[in-house]
């Protein structure tokens, strides 16, 4: 590759065998300040889109006492969140499902959490699944990566290929993707800082016998957010359902 990564190995699967809860920008402190400035009732039901360990999903459930559906299509991911919500006999509804084609019915959710999760999927699809099973005026919360300035080839190369994806939006393509999914009202919430720092893992349930490649793409992850800190970052979006 360009840019001296040589990817060996999954990102999604790295996560997976890892264990690592709030692997997300802000990690689970910002997760509890976005969920805390909403006004969610023990009548709400909340989807937590690509739940991973389950991390979200259990604070929603312990806090509000809301109904939590949490959804992901990682085996691993889905072995791990089952036996956290056991452990901690919490009431969430787990299934393993397709972001971009969810077998879920229409205008059934009041709320939709998303952590760092579409941009790994067909970005249209998904936000189209979102917005279709959404009640009206319901709330789309998303935490997700963007490109501060228009991005070199080499970059580009670079980090869709450690990551899986198949594009990087600015801010404003990412709100041009979400109206066009029938949203309204988008708004940006601050944050102390906007950076794809590294958070501080606190929450990890890792499986036995990781091969070492793992290790190896773990630490290119940590190489190329601190050498394009100032051109990827990440915004919250909050937006409804129109």
């Amino acid at each position: 590759m360009n840019g001296g990564f040589q990817i060996k190995g999954n990102y999604l699967d790295l996560l997976a065998y890892f264990g690592i809860g709030g692997a997300h920008p802000g990690g689970l402190g910002l997760t509890k300040t976005v969920l805390d400035a909403e006004n969610i009732r023990s009548s709400d039901h909340v989807l937590d889109l690509g739940c991973g360990t389950g991390q979200t999903s259990a604070y929603l459930a312990r806090q509000y006492n809301c109904h939590v559906t949490a959804i992901d299509n990682h085996p691993v991911m889905l072995e791990k969140s089952n036996h956290r919500f056991q452990l901690e006999q919490l009431p969430v509804r787990v299934i393993n499902g397709n972001a971009e084609k969810l077998a879920l019915q229409d205008d059934s959710f009041d709320y939709v959490f998303s952590e760092s999760v579409v941009i790994f999927t067909d970005i249209t699809k998904t936000l189209n699944e979102l917005s279709r099973v959404l009640k009206k005026d319901g709330k789309l919360i998303l935490i997700e990566m963007i490109a501060e300035h228009a991005l070199t080839e080499e970059l580009k190369s670079d980090v869709c290929e450690l990551y899986g994806i198949k594009k990087i939006l600015n801010e404003d393509e990412w709100k041009i993707s979400l109206q066009d999914a029938g949203f309204k009202q988008i708004e940006i919430l601050k944050q102390q800082s906007a950076e794809l720092i590294n958070t501080e893992i606190q929450d990890l349930n890792q499986s036995k016998d990781i091969r070492l490649e793992f290790y190896d793409l773990w630490d290119q992850h940590h190489q190329l957010i601190h050498q394009y800190r100032n051109i990827l970052s990440y915004r919250v979006f909050r937006c409804l359902r129109s």
